[in-house]
């Protein structure tokens, strides 16, 4: 997949938060474009022991922002706790594999 075609799937607009002591979670990245997300297969969720009632999901996103397990991946309203936030090399260019927790009930 060459970059213009990731950045052609990449139709989700999105940010992070990132929480501190201070004053819990606060923006940390903003303007960020990743894949619409996709349910986790069984697998997928037995490796990383992903034991939870919650949907969980998986994204892409291009290059490598900072982003680490415990941020938030905002998209539109919903906010999904980040589990794993992995380098994703595809044909030498750097991507991000997020896998994320929808927490709403």
């Amino acid at each position: 997949m060459t970059d213009s075609s990731f950045t052609f799937m990449a139709t989700v607009s999105a940010s992070t938060k990132r929480g501190n002591m201070t004053s819990g979670f606060t923006l940390n990245l903003s303007g960020l474009k990743c894949f619409p997300l996709a349910p986790v297969d069984a697998e997928t969720r037995k490796r990383m022991d992903l034991n939870t009632p919650h949907m969980v999901f998986e994204t892409f996103l291009q290059d490598g922002p900072d982003i680490k397990k415990g941020d938030l991946l905002v998209i539109g309203s919903v906010e999904y706790a980040i589990k794993s936030a992995a380098p994703w090399p595809f044909f030498g260019e750097p991507r991000l594999h997020l896998v994320i927790e929808d927490l709403r009930n």
